[in-house]
């Protein structure tokens, strides 16, 4: 149902918590919440209250939280949901990847390690590294460890069998 999509982290991320309620609550307010609502067969309303996480009278089911991240395509509430077990959502490679696929990836694992010792030198600037500084270093280091994933995967699809192996066989 969902289209494949870029695998880089250069799209800003909407959630920095590990809360998937919320997390369902944010996706709420960047997608329409009626025509959501019309896809499930639900009232705008109630499906609106599921995804507020202070209304206590209605509340979002996994199979509403997995119906709504496959119609609006969006993995808010998933890579929260991973977020808070400690794992980070990696997106799996479809297919092969060429040698221009794979030397991007390498670039861009660099742009985010990067990214990594900015904020980490930009936190430590004043001697003390605060909870928000400590938050924005995080997500730099889960883009990082996404990205060098990503990076593994890409070598793995590009792995070929030699001909001399193949006789040996």
């Amino acid at each position: 149902m969902t289209a494949t999509r870029k695998k880089n982290t250069r799209s800003p991320k909407r959630v920095s918590h590990n809360d998937p309620l919320a997390a369902a609550y944010l996706l709420g307010q960047q997608h329409n919440i009626s025509e959501l609502a019309r896809l499930l067969g639900k009232s705008g309303n109630i499906l609106s209250n599921k995804l507020n996480p202070d209304c206590d009278s209605h509340h979002l089911t996994l199979a509403e939280a997995v119906a709504i991240t496959e119609l609006a395509d969006d993995d808010t509430i998933l890579e929260a949901w991973a977020h808070s077990r400690g794992k980070a959502l990696v997106a799996v490679p479809s297919g092969e990847s060429t040698d221009e696929e794979l030397a991007d990836q390498v670039m861009l694992v660099n742009e985010v390690m990067g990214a990594v010792f900015y904020e980490m030198r930009e936190a430590r600037k004043d001697g003390v590294i605060d909870p928000q500084e400590h938050r924005t270093i995080t997500a730099a280091v889960q883009n990082a460890v996404r990205e060098l994933l990503n990076l593994e995967a890409d070598v793995a699809a590009s792995v070929r069998e030699l001909a001399a192996s193949r006789v040996k066989a």
